[in-house]
């Protein structure tokens, strides 16, 4: 019997074959990612970084100033990070 994943495999790579990338196509993108993408990576990084807060009451030295400070740090500025570049680069229409 002849695996069906090939055929089903070259169909989505088809689907997903891109000729030429327009500028609508990039907006269209960035508007979703805003819209969608990024309000359930900014829930998943508060998430993270509260329960990396509650966990830093456990902690002492360097593991402490880590789980307090620096990942809730570098999670957050990551995510507004790339809210700021996405929404600066969107083309108003």
């Amino acid at each position: 019997m002849a695996s069906k994943w090939v055929p089903v495999r070259d169909t989505i790579l088809d689907a997903l074959h891109i000729d030429v990338v327009t500028e609508e196509m990039k907006a269209g993108l960035t508007r979703w990612l805003l819209a969608e993408v990024l309000p359930a990576g900014k829930k998943a990084a508060d998430d993270f970084c509260t329960q990396t807060k509650e966990q830093a009451k456990d902690e002492s030295g360097w593991c402490k100033v880590r789980d307090m400070i620096v990942l809730p740090f570098l999670v957050q500025g990551g995510v507004w990070l790339i809210e700021q570049a996405l929404s600066r680069t969107v083309t108003e229409e």
